[in-house]
């Protein structure tokens, strides 16, 4: 399944299939977040829970930043052991 990488404005980042409809919410690392430590509370990183070859980055999203953008709570085939019950952000 291929998904779009899209970001509001306001900074607001989801993961969308073909037909539009989102499949999980997703937030960018900070400098200081370390991928282990996210990975370790239960967000997955994009590219690990999606080929890369499936993922694509919508407008203004610089195919480069993916790298940087995790999964806010394991939804569907994304999910992983140990993850958090609650959004991370929300």
């Amino acid at each position: 399944m291929t998904v779009l990488v899209c970001r509001q404005e306001a900074g607001a980042v989801w993961i969308e299939d073909a037909e539009g409809t989102m499949v999980a919410p997703c937030f960018f690392k900070t400098a200081e977040e370390t991928e282990d430590e996210l990975q370790a509370m239960g967000y997955p990183r994009l590219l690990t829970a999606y080929p890369a070859a499936q993922i694509v980055a919508g407008p203004g999203l610089d195919p480069a930043e993916l790298g940087e953008v995790f999964l806010e709570r394991p939804l569907g085939r994304v999910a992983t052991e140990g993850a958090a019950a609650a959004g991370r952000h929300a």
